[in-house]
């Protein structure tokens, strides 16, 4: 019998298995491999004396970034830190024999990897920086790129300190010129609203294209379709596990990035940790409740709680065919929060954190609290974290029974993730009801026996 694997998110998951072949021993990233490898500092020891910045370190991860969203970033180089003397009437206090001195620092800020579009917002200790007030210059990250004319320019002026400017191909950065530190002699930590479209992934990796999900595009709040993220993820030459379009499931791929896009399920996640590509995976689905499949060959895409799709993973089982009586079991009551707290980033808040709930109230009053607390920061908006967190508690509020039933060679057919229903059912629990499929045990005798979950 062929190897199934399945692959859920981490949000509801009970189909976690174990992974086919050497591709899946890989890390994400860079979360494979773009680790952030700064050049020297542009700036003599002792004109920095006065500078304090936390320094680069080599092999800090580079976030992939989806959508739109508020990212930290990495200081890749900094230079031109000079300072000079004000007026000693303008500074209220520049004591004695003139002035108070003020300072300026160049400086460059790695943001992602991969193309990113646009740069939308920028702030400096927590305060918001006006665009326009400063000459700054944004690299979105293609391939293509050249070294920034202002680093090549300082590079230039000082050849003794022995740098070479550096294009950081697939890098998006922003390098700003001669920041104004004021009376201080410290830059402040900067955070950076970026946003990424499908237009931008679908530049880096034709694999979008070629499984037809570039026209799945960012909804008008600028978050992505987390399908295409998946996708991306899974594809992508460089930062991905580097799979070909043709190991994916087109089909499967696209009706669920339709049902979530008609769902509202969208999402703008950051991937910033070298977590194993399982992990980000997982992370991934749990936006949309997906199920990855591996089988015939190719990764096929399931989603917990979706309509039957006639043509993809839906099916009648003729109750004649079974060949014993099922076994039902049913989870404790205390096994199922009647309460669903997500955590997201509220952009409307400068993407501070929020929790929304949902509570089924007379559950609550029978039974007291059982709480279940998720945490997704991809989800920006409280109109889609109410989209999941309702479709979460309806799922979890209701205890589901289990059923197993034994069956003869067409158990062939079906595949983790399937979704069944039972015609002819002698039995009221099954009539009419849908089943998810969980696993598919083969019998020495050629019988499969399967193990199936009621979806709600």
């Amino acid at each position: 019998m062929q190897t199934v694997l399945t692959i859920v998110g981490g949000i509801a998951g009970f189909m976690i298995g174990g992974a086919p072949g050497a591709k899946w021993g890989m890390t994400i990233g860079a979360i494979v491999g773009g680790y952030i490898y700064p050049p020297s500092s542009g700036v003599t020891s002792q004109k920095i004396a006065g500078l304090s910045i936390t320094a680069p370190q080599k092999g800090q991860v580079l976030q992939i970034v989806y959508g739109r969203t508020r990212i930290n970033g990495n200081i890749i180089w900094y230079g031109d830190f000079h300072s000079h003397e004000t007026d000693s009437g303008s500074s209220g206090g520049g004591g004695k024999g003139g002035g108070q001195e003020t300072y300026r620092v160049g400086f460059a800020v790695a943001l992602a990897e991969g193309k990113v579009g646009q740069l939308l917002n920028m702030w400096a200790g927590g305060d918001e920086v006006d665009l326009l007030d400063i000459t700054y210059t944004f690299h979105g990250g293609s391939a293509g790129q050249v070294p920034d004319g202002y680093i090549a320019g300082i590079i230039a002026a000082n050849p003794a300190d022995g740098q070479t400017s550096i294009a950081y191909p697939y890098v998006c950065y922003i390098v700003v010129d001669s920041w104004n530190l004021g009376y201080s002699s410290a830059l402040p930590n900067f955070t950076f609203e970026v946003k990424r479209t499908t237009a931008d992934v679908v530049s880096g990796n034709a694999a979008i294209t070629t499984l037809g999900l570039n026209g799945f595009v960012e909804d008008a709040n600028g978050d992505m379709n987390p399908v295409v993220c998946l996708a991306d993820l899974m594809t992508h030459p460089r930062y991905g596990l580097g799979l070909s379009a043709a190991e994916l499931d087109a089909t499967s791929w696209q009706q669920i990035a339709t049902w979530a896009a008609a769902n509202g399920l969208f999402c703008s996640p950051v991937l910033d940790s070298a977590q194993s590509g399982l992990s980000h995976i997982e992370h991934l689905l749990s936006y949309f409740d997906g199920i990855l499949l591996f089988s015939q060959g190719i990764f096929k895409l399931r989603s917990r709680r979706s309509p039957a799709l006639s043509d993809l993973d839906f099916y009648p089982v003729d109750w004649r065919d079974w060949l014993a009586q099922p076994k039902f079991s049913r989870s404790s009551d205390r096994q199922m929060p009647n309460s669903v707290a997500l955590e997201y980033a509220d952009r409307s808040n400068n993407y501070d954190t929020a929790i929304l709930e949902r509570t089924d109230d007379w559950d609550v009053g029978v039974r007291g609290m059982f709480r279940d607390q998720i945490s997704l920061p991809g989800v920006t908006t409280a109109i889609v974290a109410d989209r999941l967190t309702s479709k979460w508690l309806w799922a979890k509020v209701v205890t589901p029974f289990t059923v197993e039933m034994r069956i003869g060679p067409q158990g062939a057919w079906y595949e983790p993730g399937d979704l069944i229903s039972v015609e002819g059912s002698e039995l009221y629990a099954l009539d009419g009801t849908r089943l998810r499929i969980i696993t598919i045990q083969e019998e020495p005798n050629g019988e499969f026996t399967l193990t199936a979950v009621e979806e709600r």
